[in-house]
């Protein structure tokens, strides 16, 4: 796998923008381009950003921690994902949005691991459950074409990956349906934390301890989002069982150690660096494992 690849993100950044955590960005000349944030790193600690009604929020993409999983040299483990035979207990939007992000979680741990068997069929469920939700675009025949030609370089399955779901989010916030792209986003968070707290429980990691302390920030962040999203107040139970999480994550003690910023010029950005420490006793961590673990089955067992 090569390292530091990187990914181009396009956003809708309206002047200079702080990030919950981890990674500042900022235009310092008045006539750059102030929608693209170009080439972010996809590293183990980076964030994946989404915009909102002008509002930026951080979220750490599941492609990250299945990298993360790698780097650990962890097995490959089948049981952890959801079965694609789920797929047709998914009949409403709600549900559908959600298992799209946990469906695209696993096929980026299964991508990470050239899986190509895997890989295809969690394609097909994401295929199927993007035409339910009017997003048939983004993994067009011509992506398939491209996916299954690509199977056997890693990078090229996941930059495809990374673009189509990029794709549809656009084009769910242009047509106004972002509760819809928040549940996808949360269904692929949820399932990226399932996967850290089972594979830390398996083999314990200061790297999959700190991922898993920083998730108190995100939590945040996403129940927030969920709740300025809330169409119908669909979102009720979704929200009460991460508000529940967020009780156990708020014994976490999180310390920040920010360090001199990395600035370049000539692509106007500047990144702000910091090192962070996690403390957490067992008991919590076997609680935050239960709870997600919980919320993780609700999803996919629909």
């Amino acid at each position: 796998m090569k390292k530091n690849k990187l990914q181009r993100i396009i956003l809708p950044v309206l002047g200079c923008a702080i990030l919950a955590y981890g990674m500042v960005a900022c235009s310092e000349d008045p006539d750059a381009d102030s929608n693209v944030v170009d080439n972010e790193v996809l590293d183990p600690n980076g964030s994946l950003n989404s915009v909102f009604d002008g509002k930026i929020f951080s979220i750490p993409s599941p492609l990250q921690t299945a990298y993360l999983i790698q780097d650990l040299q962890l097995p490959f483990i089948d049981s952890m994902l959801n079965d694609d035979s789920n797929l047709k207990k998914y009949v409403t939007e709600y549900s559908q949005a959600l298992n799209l992000g946990v469906y695209g979680a696993d096929l980026g741990y299964v991508s990470i691991y050239e899986e190509k068997g895997y890989a295809m069929r969690y394609l097909t469920c994401i295929r199927s459950l993007t035409a339910k939700l009017g997003l048939e675009s983004a993994f067009d025949p011509n992506f398939i074409k491209r996916f299954e030609a690509n199977s056997e370089v890693q990078d090229s399955m996941v930059q495809l990956m990374t673009d189509a779901f990029g794709k549809a989010d656009n084009f769910l916030k242009r047509s106004d349906r972002k509760s819809v792209s928040a549940l996808v986003l949360a269904g692929g968070w949820i399932e990226s934390l399932y996967f850290s707290c089972e594979l830390n429980r398996m083999k314990k990691s200061d790297k999959m301890l700190r991922r898993i302390g920083e998730q108190r920030e995100t939590l945040n962040t996403l129940i927030a989002l969920l709740s300025e999203y809330n169409k119908g107040k669909k979102h009720n139970e979704l929200i009460a069982e991460l508000q529940d999480l967020q009780v156990s994550f708020n014994k976490i003690e999180l310390k920040y150690v920010y360090e001199a910023p990395e600035t370049n010029k000539k692509k106007h950005l500047t990144v702000l660096m910091h090192r962070l420490t996690v403390k957490v006793t067992d008991q919590v961590l076997n609680e935050i494992r239960t709870k997600i673990t919980s919320i993780r089955n609700n999803i996919v067992k629909a």
